[in-house]
């Protein structure tokens, strides 16, 4: 699974409209919708073309945007240095429908979901050992929840397509629709899967694929956004207690060791997109996107620097001086200014865009931090103080609990877990979502706006309950009639 096959799948038949019959319309190099899906060996290529979707959407460096796009960059994390093809838009809430970004990720989410689509519609009919079949079916209701989780949380309620589609009138037949409902399909899809998944695989080609436990923590997290504590609760208690379940998981010793490229699928990993890099498309582009343009660094001599997504200061002053994680997660470059990244993606890459960092969906730290505030808000802090001072243990080598002011109350200890996920999970792809879950996207960013002067012309930068959700691209708005559009 580490290097994804290179394959396309072609949903359109094509026919020749030439009365002679000595012109061959089927590229000999593609493989057909109909042969694709005939046997196991067909259905895994499909499969594997489904993870591939993820590249996409997190991020390849001949796409040009991902997931960081929308979950780090209009935060207080994170800064997009560069003005052209509108990434800085997202920064300072200006994003317009035509915004070329809104447009490649939606088409990369519905691409992703029209192959688990055409995967879970199709492999029942196949002949082929069962309990196989079956995993690759809740593989693709795993990806397509995922697919649909990161779509709701970006435009809000969207079209829910739930099979695959044959023409044009059909795809132009739905609207948008509600965020009920599109839960409630990403809840169902998660369920399925968990109850298929393996825990663990044992063939080393399959290390990276969906597992019961990636898809038990993507649900507890889908509850948490919800609001639905009790049930987030339950869910993410079955993957908590150590060695009373069969999952593994722990947080390793030493924060540093999760981002290695030489340690890769590690025990705090839960679910990761996974790239290689070595001149096979494969390879991820992060570290060439998030390093500071015209820092002067030999750091980034192969391929250069972008500064798509670069550490604001704010992040960098949110850390204790004592707090290890900050050396860690943060470099400083000092030139004619101080520029900040993140060293959580730095690799040697082996050509422009082409490093070997995965990019990591899902982890232990992250479960525990939403199972302790899950259960603050049910039950306040006594049950959920210890599991984030794991967390900070961890981080400082030995017991560096929270404060008692941080743990008196409810409220207290809800700042508190939303300040420890921000430095334990930092440009991982969670802030924003988190301000916007919590409802302090508001105040935080405005505050934020005004302590540094972020201006948008001559403007402080504010922003409203409006730009929650970012607007649904305008070229779906001019070919749906079907589709409205953002506030």
């Amino acid at each position: 699974m580490k290097k994804y096959l290179a394959i396309s799948v072609l949903l359109l038949l094509l026919h020749s409209s030439c009365k002679k019959d000595f012109l061959g319309l089927q590229d000999p190099t593609k493989i057909s919708a109909d042969d694709l899906y005939k046997d196991a060996t067909g259905l895994n290529l499909a499969v594997n073309a489904a993870y591939g979707t993820l590249q996409d959407i997190y991020g390849k460096g001949s796409g040009g945007v991902g997931m960081y796009l929308f979950a780090e960059v209009p935060s207080d994390n994170s800064s997009a240095l560069v003005s052209g093809a509108g990434l800085s838009d997202l920064e300072y809430f200006i994003t317009a429908p035509e915004n070329p970004n809104l447009q490649t990720m939606w088409t990369n989410i519905y691409k992703s979901i029209a192959r688990c689509n055409a995967i879970i519609g199709r492999a029942p009919a196949i002949s082929m050992d069962a309990t196989l079949r079956d995993r690759y079916i809740a593989e693709a209701k795993f990806l397509r929840a995922l697919s649909y989780f990161n779509a709701i949380r970006i435009w809000g309620g969207v079209p829910l397509v739930t099979k695959e589609l044959t023409t044009v009138n059909d795809a132009l037949s739905y609207a948008r629709e509600s965020t009920a409902n599109v839960y409630a399909q990403i809840e169902q899809d998660l369920k399925d899967a968990e109850t298929i998944l393996p825990v663990t695989y044992t063939v080393s080609t399959d290390l990276g694929r969906a597992t019961r436990g990636a898809a038990k923590a993507m649900l507890g997290k889908v509850y948490l956004t919800e609001g639905k504590y009790d049930q987030c609760k339950l869910k993410l208690g079955e993957l908590v207690p150590k060695g009373s379940n069969p999952y593994g998981y722990d947080l390793l010793p030493k924060y540093a060791d999760i981002f290695s490229t030489t340690n890769e699928l590690n025990k705090e990993i839960i679910f990761a997109v996974r790239y290689t890099k070595g001149g096979f498309g494969t390879g991820s582009p992060f570290f060439n996107w998030f390093l500071p343009e015209a820092t002067g660094s030999t750091i980034a001599k192969i391929g250069g620097a972008s500064g798509f997504n670069t550490v604001r200061q704010d992040l960098f002053d949110a850390f204790p001086a004592a707090d290890p994680r900050r050396d860690v997660s943060i470099g400083v470059f000092v030139g004619s200014s101080t520029a900040y990244y993140t060293k959580k993606y730095i690799d040697v890459p082996a050509n422009a865009f082409d490093a070997d960092n995965d990019w990591i969906v899902s982890r232990y730290a992250d479960v525990l931090l939403m199972y302790a505030e899950a259960e603050n808000e049910l039950n306040g802090p006594a049950g959920a103080v210890s599991y984030v001072n794991a967390i900070r243990s961890r981080a400082y080598g030995g017991p560096a609990n929270l404060t008692a002011a941080q743990t008196s109350t409810k409220e207290s200890l809800r700042l508190a877990i939303e300040t420890e996920r921000r430095l334990e999970l930092n440009m991982e792809g969670h802030r924003w979502f988190d301000l916007v879950r919590t409802n302090r996207a508001v105040d935080v960013m405005n505050a934020h706006f005004q302590k540094y002067q972020i201006k948008n012309g001559p403007t402080v930068v504010s922003i409203s309950a409006r730009n929650m959700l970012f607007p649904i691209p305008l070229r779906e708005i001019q070919i749906n009639p079907n589709l409205t559009q953002n506030p």
